[in-house]
């Protein structure tokens, strides 16, 4: 019987010890589930996107929002848009959903930081412009997050690209 008791306890330690090193433990699934909503904020804002879903945008955007171009069209240290409030994310928004028949992410990869607050997305984008062209850029985000809406974004993306495919723009 002591034999018995004995083995239940080595049995039982190892047990936990193999699940606390492979994450089953009730408290790594609780400390990874900022991380994890993050994670599926994130890829929901840009299936979005890709949906052409402006009511599902606005619904993840904060109303004091920023959304910042860091890329300046001219090589400059000056970003090539800043917009500030959920007014004006919009109003971008809006202009790329009008500028773009079909917009697709490709190769997506998110990461996330500890406790969830920003995700960085890296993709290539495979879009068709309002006029039928094909229009292919890289991607990186950074989505700041807080209380599950998007409270700051910065859209990296090649200015080359995008002043070779439109040429209204200010290049």
């Amino acid at each position: 019987m002591r034999k018995h008791a004995f083995l239940s306890t080595v049995t039982g330690a190892l047990a936990l010890s193999i699940a606390a090193t492979i994450g089953l433990t009730p408290s790594a699934s609780a400390d990874a589930a900022p991380e994890r909503r993050t994670a599926e904020q994130t890829r929901a804002l840009l299936a979005a996107f890709e949906r052409k879903d402006l009511k599902a945008i606005s619904a993840r955007i904060d109303e004091k929002a920023t959304f910042t171009i860091p890329l300046s069209f001219s090589g400059g240290p000056e970003p090539a848009d800043h917009f500030v409030g959920k007014k004006q994310i919009l109003g971008y928004v809006t202009n790329v959903l009008t500028n773009f028949q079909k917009i697709r992410f490709t190769d997506m990869r998110i990461s996330v930081t500890e406790h969830g607050n920003t995700s960085f997305v890296q993709a290539n984008g495979d879009f068709t412009t309002a006029d039928n062209r094909s229009y292919r850029n890289v991607y990186v985000y950074r989505f700041d997050w807080k209380n599950g809406r998007m409270v700051h974004t910065d859209e990296y993306a090649n200015p080359v690209t995008l002043c070779n495919t439109f040429t209204n723009l200010a290049c």
